[in-house]
């Protein structure tokens, strides 16, 4: 009852809207969502370059995702990729997707985290209550964000930050929780002893990681996310990176 549907909306096959919810076209919600009372999806970006009645692709929300209370997702800048959020996805009370943001799946948002324009969070993240990620930042595949964590750069895969751009481990409890094989656990392990921890500049990182990853898939997708960054990699410890070169 009470909901809002307004332009070109598509609901799949049992997606249920509890109450109170607000939807501005194009959007499109996969099979099984639910989407909680206050929620907002499809509304205008927060981008003074755009334009009111400016065309746009909207949002796209993949399947059995749980949108829950006072959820706002934005629409997307421009006309031809959606602002998307992936399958098997929760996104808690208060939490913000701005426009272009792209949610894979399986990806866990807790109350009050804010993710601004462009940014990319990858399959099987965790990120905890009240986290901060800067536009166009990446946050890698099965990385997690302990809460409060503000980021400004980009946090590889597998990795576990804390404070202000600060890595302080690995996601050693989501990559077994995730049915990893221990084989590539270790990988990862000797490819951040070796490597991440020692913050190389970008170009000497890259190089040793795909060295590393020759005969693991895990190191691998690590080695390729930092050769494809276009902001600073987030480093360990907290100390300043040393750039690309």
């Amino acid at each position: 009852p009470y909901c809002v549907v307004r332009g070109a909306v598509k609901l799949c096959d049992g997606v249920r809207l509890v109450s109170n919810v607000s939807m501005q076209g194009p959007v499109v919600i996969g099979a099984g969502t639910v989407v909680y009372p206050g929620a907002a999806i499809g509304y205008e970006p927060q981008d003074y370059k755009f334009k009111p009645g400016t065309p746009t692709a909207g949002v796209v929300i993949g399947e059995n995702t749980i949108i829950r209370e006072h959820v706002t997702v934005h629409a997307a800048s421009n006309d031809h990729t959606p602002t998307r959020i992936g399958n098997r996805t929760m996104m808690m009370v208060g939490s913000h997707a701005g426009h272009d943001v792209r949610v894979g799946d399986d990806v866990v948002i807790v109350n009050a985290t804010l993710l601004a324009g462009h940014v990319v969070v990858q399959d099987r993240v965790t990120m905890s209550g009240s986290v901060l990620v800067h536009q166009h930042c990446r946050v890698g595949r099965q990385a997690m964000c302990s809460g409060g964590s503000v980021l400004t750069g980009d946090l590889p895969p597998y990795c576990l930050c804390a404070g202000r751009n600060m890595v302080m481990g690995l996601n050693m409890v989501g990559m077994r929780r995730s049915g990893m094989p221990s084989e590539e656990i270790e990988a990862v392990r000797m490819a951040y002893k070796r490597v991440l921890r020692h913050n190389p500049p970008l170009s000497e990182m890259k190089a040793q990681l795909d060295e590393l990853g020759v005969n693991s898939v895990a190191v691998k997708q690590i080695a390729d996310f930092i050769g494809e960054a276009k902001r600073p990699i987030v480093p360990v410890g907290g100390r300043k990176s040393q750039g690309r070169d």
